[in-house]
């Protein structure tokens, strides 16, 4: 399975950083460590390809490469996030997404015509979505139901992934900025 992980654009906010990006000489303040974990708990024997738009724009091969694409995002990404839906559907993709800001209002990802809707904690709802596809599913709502997810077992994130979003994104080795990805219960980053 090859996926093809999106980070949508951060319009103009708080949660943009641009005036401290920029005196880092750097695009994002940090690669979005919510999908970068959402890889390290899908099989590993999949495929990855990360593009945080923030940092550079998916190609027209990264899209004929992807079998599935999954969005993350918060709801000041929200207008790209939707975008994002309709441009993986026009493409014929199955298209996923999660994260704080379909958590809190899936109906509009259902409404832009997602296929899979991985809501709540990912390390309980991302097992679902895979035995799902095993199955041969096309679409699915999947929700922890208030389980709560044991973040002592979540895998390490895979930053090998970043490496590949170009020169103009932070590293560990840069010192970009850290934030936890869990934290607050049934909004958590995936």
């Amino acid at each position: 399975m090859r996926v093809l992980l999106l980070s949508p654009l951060f319009t103009k906010s708080y949660w943009s950083f641009d005036k401290a990006i920029e005196l880092i000489g750097c695009k994002v303040a940090q690669p979005p460590m919510g999908l970068i974990t959402v890889a390290a708990i899908l099989p590993q024997t999949w495929e990855f390809r990360l593009v945080d738009r923030n940092v550079r724009l998916e190609t027209d091969a990264d899209w004929e490469w992807a079998d599935v694409v999954i969005v993350s995002g918060m709801i000041v990404q929200k207008p790209d996030l939707l975008h994002l839906i309709g441009k993986g559907k026009r493409r014929g993709k199955l298209v996923a997404v999660g994260g704080p800001y379909v958590t809190s209002i899936a109906e509009e990802a259902q409404e832009a015509g997602v296929d899979f809707l991985i809501l709540d904690e990912g390390e309980i709802t991302l097992p679902r979505f895979v035995e799902a596809l095993a199955l041969g599913e096309t679409s699915g709502v999947f929700r922890a139901h208030g389980e709560r997810a044991d973040v002592t077992k979540t895998p390490i994130p895979r930053y090998d992934l970043p490496k590949n979003l170009g020169n103009r994104a932070p590293s560990l080795q840069d010192g970009f900025f850290l934030f936890a990805t869990e934290g607050s219960f049934g909004a958590s980053m995936y």
